[in-house]
């Protein structure tokens, strides 16, 4: 009587192969996650209260960095840039002021080209928008750097003016001038931490 037998099979290359496809797609993952963040979509935390109340403390964010591939940054954006001081740092801002705007104060709130910027997203006190100040300068100086908003300033072409949205605790713009656009990042545009905070800012 014949004897039929099942062809010997070695599992061993069968783990090699599977094991060789699995570290293919973590390569491939890992790429794909590096090439999101360097291009695409970047996380950020937010590390202070001067964009309170838009965001708080803490805030995880996202930012689209390729958005100004196709439209040019606006009034109002809340962008994350490189520090002017330091383009090692980065910040996270208000827009208010385009290239060749005229920036002013009167009575604590902000004018852009001699027109009053409606500004619902300050925080406030007492029910009442927290006012914009000029940056002083030293105690008994009277030198102030022209971007302190102390007069109107025009903001030069290529460079965008930043706030926060408190500005009583806000080191923006009026401190260290405005951002040239080489060293804008992107437009942060949703908040993913925590959780009961999720949302568009």
């Amino acid at each position: 009587m014949a004897h039929s037998t099942a062809p010997a099979t070695n599992a061993k290359p069968a783990r090699r192969s599977t094991a060789l496809e699995y570290a293919v797609i973590a390569v491939i993952a890992v790429g794909l996650a590096f090439l999101l963040q360097a291009f695409i979509v970047k996380p950020y935390r937010i590390p202070s209260v001067s964009m309170v109340p838009t965001l708080q403390e803490k805030d995880r964010i996202l930012a689209n960095r390729f958005l100004f591939h196709f439209r040019r940054p606006e009034r109002g954006d809340i962008l994350v840039f490189r520090w002017p001081k330091d383009r090692k740092v980065t910040f996270v801002k208000r827009l208010i002021g385009l290239p060749g705007d005229t920036l002013s104060l009167e009575d604590g709130r902000v004018y852009v080209n001699g027109r009053r910027l409606d500004e619902p997203y300050l925080a406030t006190s007492g029910g009442e928008p927290v006012p914009t100040k000029p940056l002083m300068g030293p105690a008994g100086s009277t030198m102030t750097p022209a971007w302190s908003l102390a007069k109107p300033y025009t903001v030069p072409q290529g460079n965008y003016f930043m706030m926060g949205d408190n500005r009583l605790q806000s080191l923006d713009s009026r401190e260290w001038g405005p951002v040239p656009e080489d060293d804008l990042i992107g437009k942060a545009f949703f908040v993913y931490w925590p959780p009961d905070r999720l949302g568009i800012p």
